[in-house]
C-alpha cells in the first residue's frame, strides 16, 4: 500500500478528473490467493478532487446517514448505530442488480486517524453481512448468516487521502470475500461476483467525488 496516494506516477491523470480503478497486487501479478471454498477479491481506485480539503471529505465520509443518497443505487438504507471518538458503527444495505438481484443488509465498524492536517486515513472491516430472503422486499426476513448463497461474506476497506496541489487525493483499497463458485452453476453467477466489486469501487469513488465537491 502506497502512504501517499499524491505520488503516484498518475498524477497528472488524476488532476484531469480520471478515475482509476485496477486490480489490487495479487489479482494484477496474477497470483490470486487460494481460500477454500471462497474466492477473493481485490480492487484498487484512486482520484483527486479538485478544490476540497480533508475537512469536506472528512464531513462527507462521515455522514453516515445520507449514505443511501450519495451511493445509490448500491445503498439502499444507511444509518449510525454507534459513535465514539474517531470509531464508528454503521449499517448499510447493499443493492445489486445483474442479471440477479441481491440486496444485503451489512454492519461496518470505522476507524479514522490524521497524523497531520494533510492527511487521513480510513479502515472499514465488516462485522455482520446478511442476504435477505426476498430482494423485491427487503424487509421480509434474511437468511442465516453464513448459509445463503455467499456473494459477499467479508469486506474490507482501506482508504488513504492527502491534501495537495488544490485539492485531495484519494485511493481505495478495498479486499471481498465470496464464495467459490461450483463449474455447475455456469458464468452466471460467476460474473456477478467478478463484476459486483469493481462496479462498486466505481460507484464508491464518483459518488465521494460528487457529494464532497458539492460542499466546496
Amino acid at each position: 500500500m502506497k502512504a501517499d496516494p499524491a505520488s503516484d506516477a498518475w498524477t497528472g491523470k488524476l488532476r484531469g478528473g480520471k478515475v482509476r480503478v485496477e486490480p489490487g497486487v495479487t489479482l494484477d501479478s496474477g497470483k490470486k490467493i487460494s481460500v477454500p471454498d471462497g474466492m477473493i477479491q481485490h480492487w484498487v481506485g484512486s482520484m483527486f478532487m479538485a478544490g476540497a480539503s480533508i475537512v469536506q471529505v472528512k464531513a462527507v465520509l462521515q455522514d453516515y446517514e445520507n449514505y443511501k443518497n450519495i451511493y445509490k443505487p448500491d445503498v439502499t438504507e444507511s444509518r449510525l448505530v454507534a459513535h465514539q471518538g474517531d470509531e464508528f458503527d454503521v449499517f448499510l444495505r447493499l443493492y445489486k442488480k445483474q442479471i440477479l438481484t441481491v440486496v444485503l443488509n451489512t454492519n461496518y465498524h470505522v476507524r479514522y486517524s490524521m497524523p497531520d492536517q494533510r492527511h487521513m486515513f480510513l479502515i472499514s472491516h465488516s462485522t455482520r453481512i446478511a442476504e435477505v430472503k426476498d430482494a423485491a422486499n427487503p424487509d421480509a426476513g434474511e437468511k442465516p448468516v453464513g448459509d445463503d448463497t455467499g456473494f459477499l461474506w467479508r469486506l474490507n476497506s482501506y482508504w488513504r487521502f492527502v491534501e495537495a496541489d488544490g485539492g485531495v487525493y484519494a485511493e481505495c483499497e478495498a479486499i471481498s470475500l465470496s464464495r467459490d463458485v461450483p463449474a455447475i452453476i455456469g458464468w452466471m453467477i460467476k460474473g456477478f461476483l467478478e463484476k459486483f466489486p469493481k462496479e462498486s469501487m466505481q460507484n464508491t469513488l464518483r459518488g465521494t467525488e460528487a457529494a464532497v465537491l458539492a460542499k466546496r
